[in-house]
């Protein structure tokens, strides 16, 4: 068998199949990898992987393999030495194996300069050796074992004929078919189901997703299934149809099916930040789809992309496909081109924004300087036959550069796609409640909120009254701006629900003031907020400072002037600040700033072990704190002129709680009014509440009158016509609060960012391509020369 080996080595390496196929699959990756513009390029791309040599290299392979093994049985055959070989005491199965195995270490010396590509990327990358390695070898394995599946193609339609041209024609037919051939099948079904059963059986697919860098023992039967087929279909042609081998190429197709159709959908993951596990609440989410209606899933962000967008269409498609596998394949998933109706952009613009999916203009320069614009629709589509959720694939936050927003994008696609199908499979809503009775915020001006909120929850108002388990039934309250005191039993009722476990939404103003008098005259006296809740926030470990936030970073206000607004004289309104959300909560990971209108400070006044406290929203670095009673304007010249003015940086303005808390009523007695309550618990269970020393963060403006009237969104900015984060921050905020199941830690989920020092890699572009196309031919050139000089000499003596 060794002799064998060696011998098969040598021939390969000294062929001109052999060196055909090296130098031209070197050099035709080299060229589309560094050479030529377009979808394949590398430095192009700006991000530091290989995907596009992985895309690249099985359709080569399909072709240039098939050129490799053609003739190595044909040519035998041909010659009349096969018959010699099997006439020595030697097997089939060893003459088979021996070229086999010289294929593959062919093929895997080959492949050995193309790790020149990696070192590149690792010196190119910002920073230096910001690459994930782990990734690319998985990735190398998986291409190897394609290229072995292809190996044992082009060896079978060697094996089955003398003629080297009809073999290389079976091969190359064959290779495709096994590659892309099911895919293509899949698309004359209309079921998904059935689509996705029969692109199983194919080998793309189950590619693509092992090149990712997570391999999954589904895909590794499949890929080990053609393996064994054509290694067996050709051992036995050569064997003469031997019983025996007909009963084991049975007995291992067998095998692999079942272990395909019933293994378990693990994996493992070689990819650094582990971007490519499900969470297990999302995999309990996705085992229950299709007990009740199929789910189809339409995605717009297809088409003609730019590497970043295309980038995140992949991590749809992944996700998308991974989904699928947990959810026994009963989604159905369409990628619709927006233009393929023959709508003009400005019709398919109106179409798509009277179903909430507005458009993003994409501008690109090419590596000519050519200038392109293109409408793009980053959404997804999701119904169940009964109710449509539209999902946003897209997360555009102020300050971040385009490749930081696509890369949160990606990080929240399993966040965003397990909120959206749980939404539509649910059942039983929980109950959440807007405390009334206070003077808190008109229900007009938290209509936004309680129409946001009724998509996840079944929303309530009410007054608390006098019965002490009237809250107990609601998942959490929000108590929104409240004017007037609290009494001491709606206190106690508050108190015990939070010792049984409830949730509150805090949004408290530190600070009354008057709104009529700023509208009116542009000035207002200020006084302390007393509401009567600051010995209740000051038990679970937070005071609302009678203070008022200036800040730099702020929206703007037109200039009042005679009770008339003074048309373009737009002046910052300090007083409004745009808050910084922590970028490692589950509420505030991937939000934008915040609109908030007259927040006050909060301090954080116990270190309790028993209470994990973490700040969420903070002004910016330039904050001046002022205090009350001091009237309130818009003296904004006068502001500018006071050196060092704005010196408080970053003030928390809400701040999360979580934990076990003291009860306030610990050691005093029941409130007499109180029904229903005998004993006061004195300390909580687990539970959450977050506190905002702001109501303006939950509150919408209404714009007209009557019946011309319409609620504008929470956090919208009329002047600047921008969209601030108030909604993600409200929504995240009441679903971390009463979230058991962990869907929240799905948006803490990191993927690092890879990105290739573009300065650097275009300042030395031909040098990277002189390098990554020179070298891999040279070393086969080399390898491949001295092999055959050092056999000529040999022989030659």
């Amino acid at each position: 068998m060794k002799a064998l080996v060696l011998r098969e080595l040598k021939s390969v390496f000294c062929s001109a199949a052999g060196a055909f196929y090296a130098l031209a699959f070197l050099l035709t990756a080299g060229v589309m990898l560094w050479a030529f513009s377009g979808r394949y390029n590398l430095i192009d791309g700006g991000y530091v992987d290989l995907n596009r040599f992985f895309g690249l290299a099985p359709v080569l392979f399909a072709v240039l393999i098939p050129a490799l093994t053609m003739r190595l049985f044909s040519e035998e055959k041909k010659n009349k030495t096969l018959d010699i070989l099997k006439a020595r005491p030697v097997k089939a199965s060893e003459i088979y194996f021996s070229k086999f195995l010289a294929a593959v270490v062919f093929v895997l010396v080959t492949l050995l300069p193309t790790a020149v590509y990696a070192c590149s990327l690792y010196q190119l990358a910002n920073p230096v050796g910001n690459i994930d390695l782990d990734s690319i070898m998985a990735s190398y394995i998986s291409l190897v074992l394609i290229a072995s599946v292809f190996i044992s193609i082009g060896l079978f339609g060697s094996v089955i004929t003398k003629n080297q041209v009809v073999a290389l024609i079976v091969s190359v037919f064959l290779c495709l078919f096994s590659f892309y051939g099911f895919d293509m099948l899949s698309g004359f079904f209309l079921s998904g189901k059935i689509q996705a059963s029969v692109a199983s059986f194919g080998l793309s697919g189950h590619y693509n997703l092992m090149q990712r860098g997570a391999i999954e023992i589904k895909d590794l039967a499949v890929v080990i299934n053609y393996l064994v087929v054509f290694v067996l279909l050709a051992v036995l042609y050569l064997k003469q149809n031997k019983p025996r081998l007909l009963i084991a190429l049975a007995s291992a197709v067998l095998i692999l099916n079942i272990v395909f159709f019933f293994a378990p959908n693990s994996r493992l993951d070689f990819t650094a930040d582990k971007r490519y596990t499900l969470s297990d609440y999302s995999k309990d989410i996705l085992e229950r789809v299709g007990d009740g209606s199929l789910l189809k899933v339409d995605v717009y962000l297809t088409g003609d992309l730019n590497y970043g967008f295309q980038r995140l269409k992949d991590a749809t498609s992944d996700l998308l496909s991974d989904f699928n596998r947990f959810a026994d394949d009963n989604i159905h998933i369409r990628y619709i081109n927006p233009y393929e109706s023959g709508k003009s952009m400005e019709d398919t613009f109106e179409s798509f924004s009277t179903k909430g999916m507005t458009g993003v203009m994409l501008n690109e320069v090419d590596r000519e300087g050519k200038a392109s614009r293109k409408m793009i629709y980053p959404y997804a589509q999701i119904t169940n036959g009964r109710d449509t959720l539209i999902v946003s694939l897209l997360k555009n936050m102020a300050g971040n550069t385009a490749e930081e927003n696509l890369n949160a994008s990606v990080e929240s696609l399993e966040f965003e796609f397990t909120d959206a199908i749980r939404l539509l499979n649910r059942e039983n809503p929980k109950t959440i409640a807007f405390i009334e009775g206070h003077d808190e915020l008109p229900r007009t001006y938290v209509y936004d909120a309680e129409e946001l909120l009724s998509k996840y929850y079944s929303v309530d108002r009410g007054e608390i009254g006098n019965n002490t388990g009237i809250l107990d039934g609601f998942a959490a309250v929000i108590i929104a701006g409240p004017l007037s005191e609290y009494t001491e039993a709606e206190k106690y009722i508050i108190d015990q629900y939070i010792m049984n476990g409830g949730k509150v939404l805090w949004l408290v103003d530190g600070v009354y003031y008057s709104h009529k008098d700023l509208a009116t005259t542009g000035q207002s006296a200020t006084m302390k907020n007393n509401v009567n809740l600051d010995d209740l926030l000051f038990t679970y470990g937070v005071r609302i400072n009678p203070d008022l936030i200036q800040d730099r970073q702020c929206v703007s206000t037109y200039l009042m002037t005679d009770e008339k607004i003074q048309a373009g004289t737009l002046l910052p309104s300090f007083f409004q600040p745009l808050l910084i959300p922590s970028p490692d909560h589950p509420v505030t990971k991937n939000v934008r700033d915040v609109k908030a209108g007259f927040a006050s400070s909060v301090d954080v006044v116990n270190n309790s072990p028993a209470v994990k406290k973490t700040i969420l929203l903070t002004s910016s670095a330039n904050a001046h704190l002022m205090q009350v009673p001091e009237i309130i304007d818009f003296d904004v010249e006068r502001v500018q002129d006071i050196p060092d003015y704005f010196n408080q940086p970053f003030v928390p303005v809400a701040v999360s709680l979580e934990g076990t808390f003291a009860s306030a009523f610990t050691n005093r007695l029941i409130p007499d009014s109180i029904e229903g309550g005998d004993k006061t618990i004195g300390r909580s269970k687990e539970t959450k509440m977050i506190i905002v020393s702001s109501s303006d963060i939950i509150s919408n403006e209404v714009q007209g009158q009557g019946q011309n009237s319409r609620v504008l969104p929470m956090g919208y900015d009329r002047i600047s016509q921008q969209q601030y984060g108030n909604r993600d921050f409200i929504v995240n905020a009441v679903n971390w609060l009463t979230d058991e199941d962990g869907l929240m830690a799905l948006r803490t989920k990191r993927q690092r960012l890879y990105l290739l020092n573009k300065k650097e890699a275009f300042d030395n572009r031909d040098r990277y391509m002189v390098l990554n196309i020179g070298f891999p031919i040279l070393f086969m050139t080399l390898l491949m020369g001295g092999t055959f000089i050092y056999r000529k000499r040999k022989y030659e003596k």
